[in-house]
């Protein structure tokens, strides 16, 4: 444990000061978190947190990417503040590469008694828990392995006359692609504090259908940055549906739907209008706002009844903050970042599983 003294003050007061101008909220939220059943591997209960009151700063930087990539470099730090029970903060983020700063966005839904940091006897996460010791734990914890959260209740405890707690990690230490199921009811609550404790109630979505099936597929842009001469149409895309299959599944989608069809959303940053007229579709809503707008095509794209996402970051955040439905992700899931996330009742299923008869999951509530 360390008391911050004046001279310590000097360095980090700016960098708070920054950091919680723009967090502040006129909305604040929930005190409790609500983790649903098949977000984390605590059987048989759900887990609540009381409230909190002290604030946990994630001081170190986190780099420059975009919001959902930015996300993989402080997964642990999320854990950690939610094990202590303390509200996370980020230090300010560049907006130079995207023209927004991701953790403004994370920060500005935080718990209004948090956004002030009590410098009078501020700790270091660093004194009590190791750098290499903080993979295995935070992954213990959401695990509910109880040697796990054994520990962090002693640190906890150890930690309990401690007014604020500095995270000083790096973005370039840490990089967590998966646990996306331990951290979605965080998320959620930064991003859609609305919507952001409990799931949308069952109810049966089944043909004849009164409306369209709303369907939002994401192109990411990095892929369609591809050098001069690259075969769009056959090639085999990072983050991305490859086109033959979004061809596929759309045709499928028609098919389910009858006559009401399907209300498609493209999201594609940057847009390329050669590239989208491969796909070769007329009807559409195109999503590429301003990035000052970026949060705003994110939300609209995940509330879509289908979605066809790759296994990049920023399509990993779409699918933790959309609503009940049915998320169709490329490949084989083996980045995890889809794995344990249907606790809000979305269904999850890869292509290299699919078939058609996934598209009545729409009919059938999620099964925890």
């Amino acid at each position: 444990m360390i008391r911050v003294h004046y001279s310590m003050v000097v360095c980090v007061v700016p960098l708070v000061v920054i950091t919680l101008l723009l967090s502040a909220s006129n909305n604040p939220q929930p005190s409790q978190f609500q983790f649903p059943l098949n977000s984390m591997r605590f059987a048989g209960f759900t887990l609540r947190l009381p409230t909190q009151t002290r604030t946990y700063l994630r001081a170190g930087p986190l780099g420059l990417e975009g919001l959902g990539s930015v996300l993989m470099h402080f997964k642990q730090s999320i854990i950690l503040s939610l094990a202590l029970q303390s509200s996370l903060h980020l230090a300010f983020t560049d907006v130079r590469d995207h023209r927004y700063s991701p953790s403004s966005i994370f920060n500005f839904h935080a718990p209004a008694n948090t956004n002030a940091l009590d410098l009078i006897k501020a700790c270091r996460i660093q004194d009590y828990i190791t750098h290499d010791d903080r993979d295995t734990l935070t992954r213990g914890w959401c695990n509910g392995e109880g040697w796990a959260v054994e520990r962090l209740e002693r640190v906890r405890e150890r930690m309990s006359d401690c007014t604020g707690i500095l995270d000083l990690e790096t973005g370039e230490d840490e990089l967590v692609q998966d646990l996306n199921g331990c951290i979605i009811s965080w998320v959620r609550s930064r991003l859609i504090p609305r919507l952001a404790f409990s799931p949308l109630p069952y109810s049966p979505f089944s043909p004849p259908f009164a409306r369209p099936i709303s369907v939002g597929v994401h192109i990411r842009w990095g892929d369609m940055a591809a050098p001069p001469g690259t075969p769009i149409l056959t090639h085999n895309f990072y983050g991305s549906f490859n086109f033959p299959e979004i061809t596929r599944v759309l045709a499928d989608l028609r098919a389910y739907a009858g006559p009401t069809g399907i209300a498609l959303t493209i999201a594609m940053e940057d847009t390329n209008r050669r590239v989208l007229a491969l796909l070769n579709e007329t009807e559409y809503t195109l999503l590429n706002s301003p990035h000052a707008k970026a949060l705003d095509d994110l939300i609209a794209l995940s509330q879509n009844d289908v979605l066809l996402l790759g296994e990049s970051s920023f399509g990993s955040l779409v699918h933790l903050i959309a609503p009940r439905g049915l998320t169709l992700v490329k490949g084989d899931g083996r980045l995890g970042k889809f794995a344990n996330t249907s606790g809000f009742g979305r269904h999850v299923v890869f292509m290299s599983n699919y078939t058609p008869a996934d598209l009545k999951l729409l009919q059938v509530p999620v099964e925890h």
